[in-house]
């Protein structure tokens, strides 16, 4: 069965609706602002987990759990309907996270339902009449503020903040096999911070990323280094740069020749 919202006085605020916050908001401390509860919150290379339940007289929780490798997962909430706690699992396929937006789907097994949320366009005026729609305007919610500390989806790849991912992502390259061992990895720029998905790339790869002005991160300097140089062999690469503290040391190619980041090494 699906929930059924209470009216928009007793639910917590939605993201949009919130004041600006810093970079440096938690999720955990951005949902509490929100209203809820947060029991657990886990970002790893492996798995994303977060719960939550909002505080108020009518009980809404959520549980949140998603694939790093293919941005999906499962988004359940437990609501009050018609007098009883109702938990109604939903599928999700996230497409984007970020800050500024957030695009994704919700589907309800059960009824074959789907709602598609976009952070960019208005759904206030529905959101408290259709039940699958408040479930979004809350999981839209909790991936604003994953985003602003933890974890980003850009084109259905996730992505973890770098000072959150390097060191996960040498520990499994080390598990791999020789023939699935990888020296560079997608990064993706996003404010102030850059953002490592943990799927690895081929040489081949990197370098098609760079040509289209895609940021790279490698697994030591000179492999940063080396993928600037071969982007553009006209001149020695520029760098290494570093635009300041918790910022990432990188290259750029000749002449900045494509425009892109060859990053390296840990924020510092």
């Amino acid at each position: 069965a699906q929930s059924i919202p209470a009216q928009a006085s007793d639910r917590p605020m939605t993201a949009q609706a919130a004041a600006p916050v810093a970079a440096e908001v938690s999720i955990v401390d951005g949902l509490e602002s929100q209203g809820f509860d947060v029991s657990r919150v886990t970002v790893t290379t492996d798995r994303i987990e977060v719960d939550a339940e909002a505080a108020g007289p009518d009980p809404f929780a959520f549980d949140l759990t998603i694939d790093p490798d293919t941005a999906r997962g499962t988004y359940t909430v437990t609501d009050m309907v018609k007098g009883q706690i109702v938990t109604t699992p939903f599928t999700v396929a996230i497409q984007t996270s970020t800050p500024e937006r957030s695009v994704f789907t919700l589907t309800n097994p059960a009824t074959g339902e789907i709602y598609r949320h976009d952070s960019a366009v208005s759904h206030e005026s529905i959101a408290f009449v259709i039940p699958i729609a408040f479930a979004a305007v809350s999981l839209s919610t909790a991936l604003y503020y994953l985003a602003i500390g933890a974890a980003i989806v850009v084109a259905g790849v996730l992505a973890l903040e770098a000072a959150k991912a390097v060191s996960k992502i040498i520990e499994e390259n080390g598990r791999r096999s020789s023939s699935k061992k990888r020296d560079y990895f997608v990064a993706v720029r996003s404010g102030s911070k850059v953002y490592l998905s943990p799927v690895g790339l081929t040489k081949t790869q990197a370098l098609a990323r760079g040509r289209t002005s895609g940021d790279v991160w490698a697994l030591s300097r000179d492999l940063a280094k080396g993928l600037a140089k071969d982007l553009n062999p006209s001149g020695v690469p520029v760098g290494p740069e570093k635009h300041g503290s918790g910022y990432l040391l990188h290259f750029h190619p000749f002449n900045h020749v494509p425009n892109m980041h060859s990053f390296f090494g840990v924020p510092s």
